[in-house]
């Protein structure tokens, strides 16, 4: 296995601390679960799913080598056909204690940077959709350099505040949207070339105020979704009936129901599929919804749409100013 080296972001590190200390425990009691019910495949799919979730935190963070070691053990959950075998549970164990002894030492280190983090927080409420750029634009560098492709991302509206909590919760679901674009969504530079495309792939992410809601556009200009792979797929796993009749706009919309995935592989890269109902989730507990138009050949668009009112407040300005 190639070494990895952990690039921590220490405006992140404490809000994977906190995740993580929710999806640790949800990861060992599910697996002692599906021990003991070895059958059950919603089991396996949920514990594959918090690892998922788990994994995508700690690469946000910079924790390279924690997302490194849960990848290992999602590779183990999803390995087929080895669910009786005594070696197998064994080795799942052991990859998920010693993610637990690497978190235990993160937790440590960081235990005063956490505390200044959490207070620097307490005393600013918004800020603008510019200030998650940085952490954005290093998630394109570092995936397309591991993927060989080249992106170029554009951001609109970044002059927009947010809260600064619903801006946070966001953070995740872009990354994973950012790398999906990236290993799925562009094609590599030979492919685009061969397609008329220019060699370096565009993504825009764009904010507006369009009513009562906060509106995000995330775009690419790739191969789009593999409507056919998806319907196939969504029969196959009884979402679908074979001879049900449903149209193209309809069958995209299934790549965020859990466990539907076209990807043939579990890879350090997020997959469309593989964790977007974990996206659709973070999305909904925010009361925001998220929908998906795609185009053989041309490229793929999410629009997510959250309320700009939270209790009392709005959850959106402009230069300051509350919309």
């Amino acid at each position: 296995m190639e070494a990895v080296q952990d690039d921590m972001d220490q405006e992140l590190l404490p809000l994977f601390m906190e995740e993580a200390g929710e999806l640790y425990p949800q990861i060992g009691n599910t697996l002692r679960a599906w021990r003991e019910r070895s059958a059950d495949a919603l089991l396996a799919r949920k514990l594959q799913r918090t690892l998922h979730t788990l994994k995508g935190s700690a690469r946000m963070a910079g924790a390279m080598h924690v997302g490194e070691l849960v990848h290992q053990m999602e590779a183990q959950a999803t390995a087929s056909g080895m669910q009786q075998s005594t070696a197998f549970w064994d080795e799942l164990q052991n990859q998920y204690d010693h993610i637990g002894k690497m978190i235990a030492l993160l937790r440590t280190d960081i235990a005063v940077e956490g505390s200044a983090a959490a207070t620097d927080e307490n005393t600013e409420q918004r800020v603008p959709f510019a200030s998650i750029s940085k952490r954005l634009y290093r998630i394109v560098r570092q995936t397309g350099k591991e993927l060989g492709k080249k992106a170029y991302l554009e951001l609109r509206g970044t002059e927009v505040q947010l809260e600064r909590n619903v801006l946070e919760k966001m953070t995740a679901p872009f990354e994973h949207l950012l790398r999906n674009a990236i290993a799925h969504g562009l094609e590599d530079p030979h492919q685009r070339e061969s397609a008329g495309k220019p060699p370096v792939g565009d993504i825009r992410l764009s904010l507006r105020r369009e009513n009562k809601e906060a509106v995000f556009e995330f775009m690419d200009d790739g191969s789009g979704l593999d409507v056919d792979g998806l319907r196939r797929k969504a029969v196959q796993m009884g979402l679908l009936q074979a001879d049900e009749i449903a149209s193209d706009g309809q069958v995209m919309q299934l790549i965020f129901a859990p466990g539907l995935s076209t990807a043939t592989a579990v890879t350090t890269i997020s997959g469309r599929g593989v964790g977007m109902d974990v996206v659709r989730s973070e999305i909904a507990a925010l009361g925001g919804r998220i929908a998906v138009l795609s185009k053989r050949g041309e490229g793929t668009c999410f629009i997510i749409r959250l309320p700009l009112i939270h209790a009392n407040e709005s959850d959106i300005s402009l230069n300051g100013q509350k919309l």
